[in-house]
């Protein structure tokens, strides 16, 4: 039997690409999406056309609790044979710190944060029988801040002190890592202008953009080849975070 890996939002962008790569390894998917329904259906086609059965798709809404533990309940019945999970979905967007309200405080902690950490919560006995791993996809700015982005580089720091907190407490079993992107893409709802790409690109010291590529290698590297580092947070950003 295939080992299974569970990716968060992995229907679009970074998660997409994320779930072909493995998909393409052996790896059987449990994809979840939250509503890119039409993109995870032709995923979910297109990859048991080649391998059949080698991919569920399951729609929850990472907000709510108790569809977060609906998502874990399924998968500790029917998938005994989890050994990774990748938690990629994110909630992006900027708020003023004087604008900030609960409601974004719900929005963007859910995802980035609380989620993680009960989806470890539920499924973490059966990574553990796996010899598994978790990888969370975190952010240069969970370490460098970003302006008009209070919450969402509030959760994202915490998302990689609990990469730490649980590669400790999961050792020696369980490996856990996070990877932090630069840029990769662009924030598909607020694009920035040709003059501001620019400007970014030149505080980059490699000068360019990262591809999603850069991401699926090091993640690929995690679950199949690292044995002995855990508890990390990788930087894949062309030199931003070194200032």
């Amino acid at each position: 039997m295939n080992k299974s890996v569970l990716i968060t939002g992995g229907a679009k962008r970074i998660g997409k690409a994320i779930a072909s790569h493995l998909h393409e390894d052996g790896w059987d998917i449990i994809l979840h999406f939250r509503s890119s329904a039409d993109s995870a259906l032709k995923i979910k086609k297109d990859f048991n056309a080649k391998r059949d059965n080698s991919c569920e798709i399951f729609q929850a809404n990472l907000d709510k609790d108790e569809q977060v533990e609906k998502l874990c309940d399924y998968i500790s019945t029917n998938h005994q044979e989890l050994a990774a999970i990748i938690n990629n979905a994110s909630t992006f967007y900027p708020v003023e710190i004087e604008k900030n309200t609960l409601e974004d405080w719900d929005n963007l902690i859910s995802s980035n944060l609380k989620a993680p950490i009960f989806i470890s919560k539920y499924l973490c006995s059966l990574l553990k029988k796996n010899k598994g791993s978790i990888i969370n996809l975190t952010d240069i700015h969970a370490e460098q801040g970003l302006a008009k982005y209070s919450i969402y580089s509030a959760a994202k720091a915490g998302l990689i002190n609990l990469t730490k907190t649980l590669a400790k407490e999961l050792a020696p079993e369980v490996l856990v890592n996070s990877v932090a992107p630069g840029v990769i893409l662009w924030d598909e709802n607020n694009v920035p202008s040709a003059k501001v790409q620019e400007k970014i690109l030149k505080q980059i010291p490699l000068r360019k953009m990262g591809c999603v590529n850069d991401i699926v290698m090091i993640i690929d590297y995690l679950l199949n080849d690292n044995s002995y580092m855990t508890g990390r947070n990788i930087n894949i950003d062309g030199g931003k975070s070194l200032g």
